[in-house]
């Protein structure tokens, strides 16, 4: 049975998405952090993401692999375009950034039968609203939270209006450079 890891940045107040939807605060030159990534992006099967993020990331991407801007962009753009995508989406939509397949229709099931087969784990990406429903519906068995040493003090939360949850801190990896710190948590 394959787990499913939710990998979020985050702000110190607990900020996925800062004041009117920015993520400029998400921008880190950190090797150490690309690396962390690079090894994560290997050990999972297939990468989730919502709509509007898939939609976002595959402008991104795809031309990073072509011309890389840093690198930890060199290094991590293949792993993320080569990948297969899961795009949840309750619409038909055309998915241009390959290989990707919708989901959504019936999300827990369709989620649940995904885990149920064997592999390697799932990893949600991006997408807060999407974030919030695998939650709401339970479908989280570990939370990576990569914490930026920045307050933003307002925007939307990764938390919100969702059931309590209690969780075991697994492992927690300082990041020097950028000042990132990796939280893991433990569902089950």
């Amino acid at each position: 049975m394959r787990e499913l890891i939710l990998q979020m940045m985050v702000s110190v107040d607990g900020m996925a998405e800062g004041p009117e939807g920015n993520l400029d605060w998400i921008e880190v030159d950190d090797p150490d952090l690309d690396q962390y990534l690079s090894g994560l992006l290997d050990s999972v099967d297939a990468q989730i993401f919502g709509r509007v993020s898939y939609e976002l990331l595959g402008e991104y991407w795809p031309e990073a692999e072509r011309n890389p801007a840093t690198p930890g962009d060199k290094m991590l753009a293949p792993k993320v375009n080569g990948l297969p995508k899961l795009v949840v989406s309750r619409q038909q939509r055309d998915l241009a950034w390959q290989p990707a397949t919708r989901v959504g229709g019936d999300l827990a099931g369709e989620i649940g039968a995904l885990k149920a087969q064997p592999g390697k784990p799932l990893i949600l990406f991006a997408g807060l609203g999407t974030a919030r429903e695998f939650m709401r519906l339970d479908l989280i068995d570990e939370y990576r939270l990569l914490v930026f040493p920045v307050v933003l003090g307002g925007g939307r939360p990764l938390f919100a209006d969702g059931p309590r949850r209690d969780l075991r801190l697994i492992e927690t990896v300082p990041f020097g450079r950028s000042g990132v710190v990796l939280q893991r948590y433990r569902t089950r």
